[in-house]
């Protein structure tokens, strides 16, 4: 490696999958920089959950407690249908006991906080969008809107689904992005104390629509509505609350209350996107994690949790180079990174896209079948179910 090129990662993207892999890196003495094109962390409206296996990941770090501590720990599941009766009840407090780490949810703020808190000063770089990555035999090069350039020896591309560092990896065959065809309005919103209990996550299915609510802290809960639409479409923020009230009208008059208490101006709207599982992550010095790696739809809430353990085992691999000194070990790390994790996060894309295609089922008798296999699924099969995804060690 040249002399004048750092033997630091540059990592490009400031959400969890990048944090956590700047805080794990450091943990195997391989100095990490994060560069972040927002101006402030956090985004208003957005929650997540942390299950179990991403939570141990984060517990092998040293930081788990900092997310535990701003989440809620998720004990209950629940799925019902359009006239809020039970069809399913998924035990992940017992699944979680058995296996010592629980599941939380929290706002997506909370966690950009909780990690950027346990990084070094300096490390995250605000306001610095990259435009263009090039690499050499001696390292990698990334360009900034600003007109400035950073070097260090090794790239990772963490800036989620529409990653600019792709175009390194994959140029011109880089595979577009497919529209699930859900689009989902989501917030947060402070209700008041009961209308859901503290450890529920709970969905109602109505038909082509879902709604999912689960607390995020305190009072506040994290509301999602995801419909069959359209892609591409636009709101009235004047018409909200009337186009929401109406696509809610056969679900339980709860789900409507707790849209009506959220500002028009806090609600937001997404499209969902995947893309088709790739088989390779890797050019040169350049690796890509998270939805930049593996762009996930939602539906079986293991988005953030995955981008995460990327990190960890990405940083597991990077510690046998000797601190990104050993060229021809970093080549080698880099290729057991992506072998060690394309099988599992392939299966949570194609499981997603799966569970998507039954949640948001339109057509009246299919859907009879499904709510009726829900109601009589085994308590073993929940169990089991839970426990084939919570285990999972990265």
């Amino acid at each position: 490696m040249a002399a004048d090129t750092p033997r630091r990662a540059l990592i490009i993207g400031a959400g969890p999958g990048g944090l956590t892999a700047a805080i794990a890196l450091r943990r195997t003495g391989i100095e990490a920089a994060v560069f972040e094109r927002a101006e402030a962390l956090g985004k208003a409206g957005a929650g997540l959950g942390v299950q179990s296996n991403a939570l141990r990941a984060l517990m092998r770090l040293g930081i788990g407690d900092r997310l535990l501590n701003a989440g809620t720990e998720i004990r209950v599941q629940e799925v019902r249908d359009s006239r809020g009766e039970l069809l399913l009840k998924l035990p992940m407090g017992e699944v979680a006991d058995a296996f010592g780490t629980p599941s939380i949810s929290l706002a997506r703020a909370e966690v950009q906080l909780a990690l950027a808190d346990a990084l070094d000063d300096g490390v995250l770089r605000l306001n610095r969008e990259c435009t263009r990555v090039e690499q050499d035999a001696d390292g990698v090069t990334a360009h900034f809107a600003d007109g400035t350039t950073e070097r260090g020896s090794l790239l990772i591309g963490a800036d989620g689904g529409r990653s600019i560092v792709r175009r390194l990896v994959y140029g011109d065959a880089d595979a577009p992005r497919r529209y699930s065809g859900v689009t989902v309005w989501r917030s947060i919103v402070q209700l008041d104390a009961g209308v859901l209990a503290q450890d529920t996550s709970r969905a109602y299915l109505g038909r082509g629509r879902t709604f999912v609510m689960f607390p995020v802290g305190g009072d506040n809960v994290y509301w999602g509505l995801g419909k069959r639409e359209p892609e591409g479409g636009e709101d009235s923020v004047d018409e909200l609350h009337g186009m929401l009230a109406d696509y809610l009208s056969e679900l339980p008059a709860l789900t409507r209350q707790v849209v009506a208490a959220t500002p028009a101006a806090e609600i937001i709207r997404t499209d969902i996107y995947d893309r088709n599982p790739e088989r390779v992550w890797v050019n040169g010095r350049v690796a890509l994690l998270g939805d930049a790696a593996h762009l996930t739809s939602p539906f079986v809430g293991q988005g953030a949790g995955i981008s995460m353990e990327d990190s960890v085992a990405l940083a597991k691999e990077l510690a046998l180079t000797d601190g990104l000194r050993d060229q021809r070990m970093l080549v080698h790390a880099l290729t057991r990174y992506q072998q060690a994790r394309i099988p599992h996060t392939s299966g949570v894309v194609l499981t997603s896209r799966r569970r998507g295609r039954v949640l948001f089922l339109s057509n009246p008798q299919l859907i009879r079948v499904r709510d009726a296999m829900l109601r009589r699924l085994p308590a073993r099969a929940a169990w089991s179910m839970l426990a084939q995804t919570l285990t999972y060690e990265v």
